[in-house]
């Protein structure tokens, strides 16, 4: 066995001593949440459309209204729940607590392989082992501390499962919003880049009837009607 491999073995009979819970860590919490920012910031275009909100709900004004309303109290509460992300006891201890306290059932338990620099799938037989890492660090805290680390971290587990059920609830309208809004951005920028190749094909526009310019027209004839309200 060469040195290498020989490190590579023994760091990976040493996963255990930094454990997470597999559905149920930082990292997943905040790509989940990366990823319900982005589905927010794609519908936009909708804010201050109240007609164009209408219309993509299929003209159901109480349904738009209710979903405008709901759609504004997630985005508070998400921006709420990135700045208690970033809380000391959260990002010291938030990842240990679960193992500490046995959750192997929110999906089992990662370990970091410090050879490899990443987290992989811990073996049931490894579990009380790790559990038994993430307590001593929980148990080398004060009293005082273990309770303000247990308050915060489960806040932050109450925060994301009621965000997630709300984003849930939203998904269905949210993801026709975010296509078509979508589809709005591939057209305008389609049509920017066609704008540039044109302008510079016709001299600025010099030549009506250039060939680039007409492919640019046809472009913005093929728009819809409600892109320009």
């Amino acid at each position: 066995m060469t040195e290498a491999e020989k490190k590579a073995y023994k760091a990976k009979q040493l996963r255990y001593k930094k454990p997470i819970a597999r559905d149920l860590n930082i990292e997943t919490i905040q790509s989940e949440l990366w990823d319900m920012m982005s589905a927010c910031e794609d519908i936009h275009w909708y804010d201050n459309d109240e007609e164009s909100l209408v219309h993509a709900l299929d003209g159901d004004e109480d349904e738009a209204y209710e979903f405008k309303m709901a759609f504004s109290d997630l985005e508070a509460e998400l921006e709420q729940f990135q700045g208690d992300l970033d809380s000391e006891y959260v990002s010291d201890y938030f990842d240990v607590l679960f193992p500490a306290v046995k959750a192997s059932y929110a999906g089992g338990y990662l370990g970091f392989d410090q050879y490899e620099g990443d987290y992989y799938g811990l073996e049931p037989y490894d579990y009380s082992f790790a559990e038994d890492e993430a307590a001593k660090k929980i148990m080398s805290l004060t009293k005082k501390e273990i309770l303000e680390a247990v308050g915060q971290c489960l806040k932050i587990a109450y925060q994301y499962m009621a965000i997630r059920y709300r984003y849930d609830c939203l998904d269905a309208a949210i993801e026709i919003l975010r296509g078509k809004n979508m589809e709005r951005i591939r057209v305008v920028k389609g049509i920017e880049e066609q704008y540039l190749v044109a302008e510079k094909s016709s001299d600025g526009f010099r030549w009506k009837y250039d060939k680039e310019v007409q492919t640019l027209d046809n472009m913005l004839k093929q728009v819809p009607q409600e892109y320009w309200i």
